[in-house]
């Protein structure tokens, strides 16, 4: 097999040896986003942390890991009061998304990772991955590189090292524009970055980390955000964004490569 992270630049013979191999290589479905990330920042930015993240996460694991290409769009109703937007429905991302986690699964793979880079595409990519586990039996989970979408792979080193305090983190916030100012320095102007906390912190719901949410609730994102920002775009530095990129690089191949290892049981039917 050729020495590549990307599934798709193997042939079809190289694809067949992968799937033979002993351990099998870890495979990543990507989605992510084209949407308003404030004034500073380029509406591509969800897809570049998550395929920057993934590449080097691929080099790292040494065949390991394949990743597809990235799927770059998602459910974004909600923010398109905002131009540029590119939004698709529920039920067509849930299917394409399933499948061609399906397709990967019916070549042989067994164990696939949806990793997801936008926050409202969280609830689809893991109904994808339970219907991919119903319909072809599988080991098939749903994670994020972005720790604006889910901080737990990185949450200590988040919470320690971040310097805009509560608030800070949600959206084109202080995370998301540091990773932006490591991988493409080139599409962040940070004169007009600003931090912008419009997002509600209740005893039960809470939008920032470290806490958790006792419920689930998305608004139009013009009703709480003035330029698209939920967080602290001002606080972000490079070296915060590599420091982050590099923990995230260095626990997501450790997650890879231990999630690889979750066996296929038999079925019992009890009736």
């Amino acid at each position: 097999m050729k020495h590549t992270y990307r599934y798709d630049h193997l042939t079809w013979k190289e694809i067949r040896d992968a799937v033979g191999r002993q351990p099998q290589p870890v495979i990543a479905i990507p989605i992510g986003a084209v949407e308003d990330h404030g004034p500073h920042m380029a509406l591509s930015t969800d897809n570049d942390i998550l395929e920057g993240v993934l590449a080097e996460c691929g080099r790292r694991a040494q065949g390991d890991l394949l990743i597809l290409p990235t799927i770059p769009f998602g459910l974004d109703e909600h923010h398109m009061d905002f131009p540029g937007t590119i939004t698709v429905d529920i039920q067509t991302t849930l299917a394409y998304l399933t499948q061609v986690a399906v397709s990967v699964a019916r070549h042989g793979f067994t164990h696939i990772l949806i990793v997801n880079g936008h926050g409202s595409n969280q609830s689809i990519c893991d109904l994808a991955a339970r219907d991919c586990v119903i319909k072809t039996g599988m080991i098939c989970a749903a994670t994020t590189v972005n720790a604006a979408v889910d901080p737990s792979l990185v949450r200590d080193v988040l919470d320690a090292e971040r310097r805009g305090g509560p608030g800070s983190v949600g959206h084109a916030c202080e995370y998301e524009t540091a990773m932006m100012l490591h991988l493409h320095p080139e599409r962040v102007d940070m004169p007009l970055a600003r931090r912008d906390v419009g997002q509600l912190k209740l005893k039960y719901f809470n939008w920032d980390h470290p806490e958790p949410s006792a419920y689930a609730w998305q608004d139009w994102w013009s009703r709480f955000s003035s330029e698209g920002i939920a967080g602290d775009a001002a606080a972000a530095t490079p070296e915060f964004g590599k420091r982050m990129f590099d923990v995230t690089v260095e626990r997501f191949v450790e997650l890879a490569r231990e999630f690889r290892t979750i066996p296929i049981r038999p079925r019992r039917d009890h009736h």
